[in-house]
This record gives structure tokens, sequence and C-alpha cells, in this order.
């Protein structure tokens, strides 16, 4: 074969594997970018969803917040609104007032009287009403703490002893007094510093003076019962 046509095919055969490489690196070149820009557009679309996710988060934390403090502060106002509406205690005479032993939250509902235990006082006071419907005088007399104070509507008449009381108990223990007595609900009785009230102010109870552990009647209001 000639010298000269062997040179040319070489060449052509040079010529043919560049044109092959430089093809193969554009094609390498153009995919690599393809692939970072596909990641690129992939990154900021995720930072794109997270900074719209975390707004929307605090958004919602804020709204939520909010809603909690209004909450609160519609609490706040409804205990505010409950403790105004709490009933305000009956006057039992024109220097009395007192407040309903059920709505004390205490153990101890008769505390404010200074009746230090509360299931004596009500066993008494059960013993009293027991005693007023059987209409026994002489158990009655013996739940008198002496002198007894009982008013009527033009004056006071203050009844020494046990001996006086029964030979004016019809006159002291009307039909009225009795029946406020027999019906009272020991839920639905008043208590202040003063006493026990019974009613609205018929009778009223407290221990005695020398003996914390004795429960009484002080006093009896006739002139209520006539309004």
């Amino acid at each position: 074969m000639p010298k000269n046509h062997e040179f040319g095919n070489q060449k052509m055969s040079r010529r043919l594997s560049l044109t092959a490489i430089l093809l193969t690196l554009t094609f390498v070149a153009l995919t690599g970018c393809g692939q970072d820009k596909n990641a690129e557009t992939i990154d900021t679309g995720s930072s794109t969803s997270v900074i719209e996710n975390g707004a929307g988060g605090s958004r919602s934390g804020s709204a939520q917040s909010d809603k909690a403090a209004k909450e609160s502060k519609s609490a706040e106002n409804s205990g505010t609104d409950a403790q105004k509406s709490t009933p305000s205690a009956p006057s039992a005479s024109s220097d009395t007032s007192s407040s309903p032993a059920a709505s004390n939250p205490s153990q101890n509902p008769f505390e404010v009287a200074g009746i230090q235990d509360p299931k004596a006082f009500l066993n008494t006071f059960k013993a009293l009403q027991k005693a007023v419907a059987d209409n026994d005088k002489e158990k009655v007399a013996n739940y008198i703490l002496y002198p007894l104070r009982v008013n009527d509507s033009e004056k006071s008449l203050t009844i020494p002893n046990k001996k006086d009381f029964m030979a004016k108990y019809d006159q002291i223990f009307t039909d009225a007094i009795r029946e406020a007595l027999v019906n009272q609900k020991t839920d639905d009785l008043f208590v202040n510093y003063q006493g026990v009230m019974v009613g609205s102010g018929e009778l009223w109870l407290r221990r005695a003076t020398d003996n914390p552990k004795l429960f009484g009647v002080f006093s009896i209001n006739l002139e209520t019962v006539a309004n």
C-alpha cells in the first residue's frame, strides 16, 4: 500500500477519536449542569417550603397564644362575676347580718360563731328540734342559755332561769316560733360572729361562754314573726 494512503488513514482515525472524545466531554458537562440545576431547584423549593411552614407555624402559635390569653381573661372575669353574684346574708335584726353555713367552704361552717365542733352542734340542734316538735317543755328548757333574751315589737324581756322559762313557755315558743325551728334545714342555717340563726331570725343559738361544748338558744325575736 502506498505510504501516502496509509498516512491519510491514520490522520482520519485520530480526528474521529478526538471528535468522539469531545462529544463525550460535552455530553458529560451538559448532563452535570442539568443535575446541578435540578438539585438547586429542589433545594430552593424545600427551603421555600420550610420557610413557609415556619411562618405558618409562627402564625399558628401566635393565634393559639392569643386564644389562650382570651380564655384565661374570660375565666378570670367569670370568677369575678361569680363572686359578685354570691347572695348576701339576710338581716336577722337591725344590727345583725349573717352568711349561709352551706356556702362556707370550710369543713366547719360554724367556725365564725366560735363553734369548734360542728357535729356536736348539729346533734344539739336536731335534739332541740325534736323536743320542740314533741312539745316537751322540760327538754326544750334544757337547750336554753340563760339569761334568755326575748324581743317583741314593743319591749325586750329577759328570762333569767329555767323556772321562769317554763312559766312563760307558751308566750315564748309560739306556734310561729316552733314552726320556724322545726322546719329549719341544717344546710340553710345562717352563721355570723354572734351565732347561728334560725329562719328569718326567729331564734339565735351559740355556744356557752363558760363551756365551748355546750350549745343553746340565747335570743328569740317575736317581732320578726309578727312582721
